[in-house]
């Protein structure tokens, strides 16, 4: 990560950076938001950074204030888009859920035994490993987001560096005794760890009124048709507790021609392909961390944007450009890398939605649930 890159954070705190993309449109200011129909994916135009729109989510109920936050990419706050009823029943479910470890995908212990080797750390092929290429190991293997420091202290605790003071030369290389460091350390170093979080599944059934309200909602905020919204993933509540975050990550992958994105049918082998992170605050009664750690929740103190927390209210970001010629899902948005830094006090509630794009244009156009049945968009300009 190059010391160019800007930051923004979301006070869950979520750290994030973005880039726009320019949208001509006509706007109706009680027809949900102002958005590109035709052959064109959806995409709410960020007109400019503080821009406030009246929209109708709810017909036959009161606007929603829908908010620009930035512009690269387009970011939306939306006050209020949970009722307080609507709030203190998805918290109620997230509370009384089944919480399990959050975890991104990591290399199993046989993965581990089969490429920790010195060629797979040695990158630069020079014979020894330097802390660069501990700190990318770490990374690649498990995930774990080590400093200088934390290398320093790996290689005391292992009796290495000896040969070529603060790197392992390959005379004393151990794969076996890396793999146990390694281990350990995964079990025991919550800071190092790339998330640190519990969370569980808000499944709702879909004639469940709160559902269809939000599905609804979810529907004319991003201009999609809602049987995308019911058939994206399932909405997961996440607690993060005292020392809780979420180093910085992608919500998506990057377009790979070779793998297929990934539904509830299939979940390996693939990529994920996640258009739209929608992302809702379930309370606001925690502490964030108030000064930066070494790791890359240091970023958090260079954010140039921060938005407290506020029960209720959603967020709304896009992880992937549009291909200016077909007007469909492009390239992942590299400035949509973001995470969360620690809470310090309290615990952290927030529930993510993910809205999934499957196929190459409308007529092709499938949901995560469902990939076998095309929706094809009706009603467009």
């Amino acid at each position: 990560m190059t010391s160019s890159r800007m930051f923004l954070v979301f006070y869950t705190t979520i750290l994030i950076s973005f880039c726009s993309v320019g949208v001509s449109i006509n706007e109706d200011l009680h027809v949900g938001p102002c958005v590109v129909r035709r052959m064109k994916l959806p995409r709410l135009d960020p007109v400019m950074v503080g821009y406030v729109r009246q929209v109708e989510l709810l017909k036959n109920e009161e606007l929603f204030e829908v908010k620009t936050l930035s512009l690269k990419p387009p970011i939306f706050e939306i006050p209020g888009f949970l009722s307080e009823t609507e709030t203190t029943r998805l918290l109620h479910f997230a509370e009384n859920g089944k919480l399990e470890n959050s975890d991104v995908y990591h290399h199993s212990m046989d993965e581990l035994q089969s490429q920790t080797s010195f060629e797979h750390w040695d990158l630069n092929r020079d014979g020894v490993i330097n802390p660069d290429e501990v700190i990318s190991g770490m990374r690649y293997f498990r995930d774990l987001h080590f400093t200088l420091n934390d290398v320093e202290i790996m290689l005391k605790s292992l009796n290495v560096g000896n040969q070529n003071p603060g790197a392992i030369h390959r005379s004393e290389f151990d794969s076996k005794r890396i793999i146990n460091y390694v281990q350990k350390i995964a079990s025991m170093e919550t800071k190092v760890k790339g998330r640190h979080s519990n969370q569980t599944y808000i499944e709702l059934h879909s004639n469940d009124e709160l559902a269809m309200r939000l599905d609804r909602k979810k529907s004319a905020l991003t201009g999609l048709p809602i049987e995308l919204i019911r058939g994206s993933e399932t909405p997961v509540a996440v607690r993060y507790g005292p020392a809780g975050h979420y180093h910085c990550h992608y919500d998506s992958h990057p377009v790979h021609v070779a793998k297929s994105c990934c539904d509830l049918r299939s979940l390996d082998n693939c990529r994920i392909c996640r258009y739209i992170t929608i992302l809702y605050f379930l309370n606001d009664a925690w502490t964030r961390q108030s000064n930066y750690l070494s790791n890359l929740s240091a970023h958090c103190s260079k954010a140039n944007l921060k938005i407290a927390p506020k029960r209720g209210t959603a967020i709304m970001w896009y992880n992937h450009v549009i291909d200016a010629s077909s007007g469909w899902l492009s390239s992942l948005d590299s400035m949509s890398y973001h995470g969360g830094c620690d809470v310090i006090k309290g615990h952290k509630w927030i529930v993510n939605n993910w809205i999934n794009i499957i196929g190459n244009d409308w007529e092709d156009l499938r949901t995560w649930r469902d990939k076998y049945s095309r929706i094809i968009e009706r009603g467009g300009n």
